[in-house]
């Protein structure tokens, strides 16, 4: 197992402990969608529903996925015209690369589950115009504490997905991406460090 692999099983299990233990109209306000709602998985007295229905929860999934997913490449290709820290670039074109595979991914699982919206949702058209707004001092501090909430929500999400969704090939799609959306988190979060500790620019 890879340090990568390593850190994100070691950043799993307090999350999985917490959201699991967390009523489902709180993790409604922390993934930003209506986790709330009652799952309506067909067949649960039957012991196996139809491995490729996908219910409510389902389809919240992969609107809420595309989403973000979506946000993360348009604002990765922002940074990597605005910062001026290589690493910080860095980080953004590993967004931008790894969310636009798993972007394909997800539309390729999701096609004709849900209605897809086109842009950006409003809360990250904001936050694309205030990014934008920022002078280059400014930007990186910016962007990394944006994309460790973000991580952070899409975390949340992808357990929701594992917790109440009935799609077999989706909740598959959210195991194999959770350890991946960790590291991220970490790598973001290693960004914001190295950044906090270095002299302030002229």
């Amino acid at each position: 197992m890879n340090n990568s692999n390593r850190s994100a099983c070691r950043l799993l299990t307090p999350v999985l402990a917490a959201v699991l233990y967390l009523p489902c109209s709180a993790i409604a306000q922390l993934t930003g969608n209506p986790a709330g709602l009652s799952p309506d998985t067909p067949g649960v007295n039957a012991a196996k529903p139809a491995a490729d229905f996908a219910n409510t929860q389902d389809k919240l999934f992969v609107r809420e996925a595309a989403l973000g997913g979506r946000a993360e490449i348009d604002l990765g290709k922002l940074a990597q015209q605005k910062s001026k820290t290589s690493s910080v670039k860095d980080f953004a074109k590993r967004m931008v690369d790894e969310h636009g595979k798993s972007s394909d991914q997800l539309l390729r699982l999701g096609k004709n589950r849900t209605e897809l919206p086109d842009g950006l949702d409003p809360e990250h058209k904001t936050l694309r115009d205030e990014l934008n707004a920022k002078p280059a001092a400014e930007f990186d501090q910016a962007y990394l504490t944006a994309q460790i909430t973000d991580h952070q929500r899409t975390a949340n999400l992808l357990l929701w997905e594992l917790s109440y969704g009935q799609n077999e090939p989706l909740r598959k799609y959210a195991a194999e991406q959770l350890p991946v959306v960790l590291d991220h988190l970490e790598h973001a979060k290693r960004e914001f460090s190295a950044l906090s500790m270095a002299p302030p620019r002229n």
